[in-house]
Parts: C-alpha cells; structure tokens; sequence
C-alpha cells in the first residue's frame, strides 16, 4: 500500500535540511552573547578582588617595614623584582648611605662606584686597612611574596629615579630615624597599562602610612619633596 507522509514531518525535515532559521540563529547567538558576559563579569570580579588582597598585603609590607626599621635600629629595603613579580625585603645594622646621583632602571643605589673600588684598590696595594662598605643581607622579617597569576607590578617611582621604572629591579629604603623614601607603586592586571584595572600604593616618607589609589597615579613635578610655601606678596 502507497504511505502518504504527514505533512507537518515533512516540513520539519525541510526545515532540518535547510538549518536554522534566522529567529533562531539570533537566539542562540544571544544566548551564547549571555554567557561570554556572565563569564566575563565573573572574571573581573575575581581579579579586582585579587587585586585588592595583593595591594593589601604590599601595603602593610610597607606599613611594617617602616615599623621595624625605627624599633630595631636597622636600615631596610624593600627590594621590588618587576619582571619576577615578587619582593622581599633586605636589612643591615650599619649605615646606609644611597647615591646622591639618579639611579637608572634596575640599578643597585647602594652599589659601589668606580671612586670607591679603585680607592679599595689603592688601599689594599698600599697595605693600608680596608674599609668595608656596608651592605644588606636578607631579612626573613617577612616572607618573599610573588604576585598571584595574572597580577603584575607595573611601575615603581621614588624621587631618586628619573623615569618610572617598569622593569629590572626597585628599591625602596626605610631608615631607624623615622623615614622612608617617599614611593609609588602600581599594581594591576591585564595585558596593557590601559587594560584590566590597577592601584597605585603612595608611601608616605614621615609617617609610613600607605594610601592606595585606583588606576595610575603620575608623580607630580615636587612628588617626595616638602610642601613648598609662597612668600606673601607673590
């Protein structure tokens, strides 16, 4: 016997073979619109809150640091490794003094000059005794701390420097008379600098007390020097 087939099959089977419709092309597509958002909402409140923990714990690195270095008589440094994404902090119980002469990216301040090794030299050909600089050693006061994934430190500035650092290693230095280099750190996440978000922590030199920003902060032209007061009349 001859079977007639439904019509309403037919047309689903029409419809199979021609795809999908335009009203559910543009479902799907908004749906899949839907999802990439929720997942994209989700991963920038994952990462702001990663952020705010990481400046969190940089700032109380700063805050303690500043504390040790006047109850314990001892000159600190925060070392900064921009392209390692960590810090950890250096002491020594001797003087430190730092180059008077601006220090370019990722050098050493408290590196010795071509004056102080031929001067070293001299003294050593001569007989004469040496007198050895003092230098900073590893301070397990606090922990190296690395950066969780996907955080960066994006740039570290102190008066002594000419330009921004973002890369190589930076030095902040606390003092046991009660002062600090004057700092601005800004950590963030994301690929670019205009990308993802980012704070900026600003150490104070005479107190050690961290306020934190959101985004880049720029040093101003007097950034660490004293509030300069105009005289009457001008």
């Amino acid at each position: 016997p001859h079977l007639t087939q439904c019509p309403r099959h037919s047309r689903a089977a029409r419809r199979g073979e021609r795809g999908l419709t335009l009203l559910e092309l543009m479902v799907t597509m908004a749906l899949a619109a839907g999802l990439i958002g929720i997942a994209a909402s989700t991963f920038s409140q994952v990462s702001n809150t990663q952020l705010r923990v990481e400046t969190n714990r940089l700032a109380t690195t700063l805050r303690h640091c500043f504390g040790y270095a006047v109850s314990h008589s001892r000159y600190l440094r925060l070392v900064i490794d921009l392209d390692g994404e960590r810090y950890w902090v250096e002491s020594s119980e001797r003087p430190i003094f730092l180059s008077v002469k601006k220090r370019e990216e990722g050098q050493d301040p408290n590196q010795e000059t071509e004056e102080e090794i031929e001067a070293r030299e001299e003294a050593k050909e001569e007989g004469r005794p040496v007198q050895e600089r003092a230098r900073f050693t590893a301070d397990r006061i606090i922990p190296e701390r690395k950066l969780e994934r996907g955080l960066t430190i994006r740039s570290v500035f102190t008066p002594e420097q000419d330009d921004t650092f973002t890369q190589g290693k930076a030095f902040i230095h606390f003092f046991p008379n009660g002062f600090a280099e004057p700092a601005l750190i800004t950590v963030g996440y994301g690929e670019g600098e205009d990308e993802g978000g980012a704070y900026t922590l600003i150490l104070s030199p005479l107190t050690g007390k961290v306020k934190r920003e959101f985004g880049e902060i720029e040093p101003g032209r007097y950034f660490g020097e004293p509030d300069k007061v105009e005289e009457e009349g001008r």
